[in-house]
């Protein structure tokens, strides 16, 4: 029995410490029906402020240094302008010249083509005029015609 009291003893003892902090969760769980969560977002809202300003300032100073960059490189020019003109015109100047001797050579062989045939019908006019006149060289002509043969220049 004795065992037994002690064991309801041990027993109480745990009940009631038990008991005790059922209460203290009550209470606890009062306390946070009574606590209201607000959601805060100014201090993420100030950070991206703070980023935002700073990413302005950054890309404002890479804007300067660029239009400094470009400055430098167009006042770097390896080549002045008028060196460069004066190249163009180098190099066009040859180009008219041989267009321009082209068309002059190229009407001077028409000229040529010209003289030589109006040559060539004065040869025909003055041989068919030869052939009339003397007729006794026109039967050989006929015949040299027909065999198509060159008589050489010795005989």
């Amino acid at each position: 029995m004795k065992k037994m009291e002690e064991f309801m003893e041990l027993l109480t003892d745990e009940m009631a410490g038990f008991d005790g902090s059922v209460k203290k969760l009550e209470g606890l769980w009062k306390k946070l029906d009574t606590i209201k969560v607000k959601a805060d977002s100014t201090n993420i809202e100030y950070h991206i402020k703070v980023f935002l300003s700073e990413q302005r300032r950054r890309m404002t100073q890479l804007e300067k240094r660029i239009d400094e960059q470009q400055t430098k490189i167009k006042a770097s020019r390896g080549l002045p302008e008028w060196l460069l003109t004066l190249y163009a015109v180098g190099m066009l100047l040859p180009l008219f010249a041989i267009g321009y001797f082209g068309y002059q050579s190229y009407g001077l062989q028409g000229q040529k083509r010209k003289a030589f045939e109006q040559g060539q019908q004065h040869i025909i006019d003055h041989f068919g005029d030869y052939l009339q006149d003397h007729p006794e060289a026109y039967e050989p002509y006929k015949i040299w015609k027909e065999k198509d043969t060159v008589v050489p220049i010795d005989q």
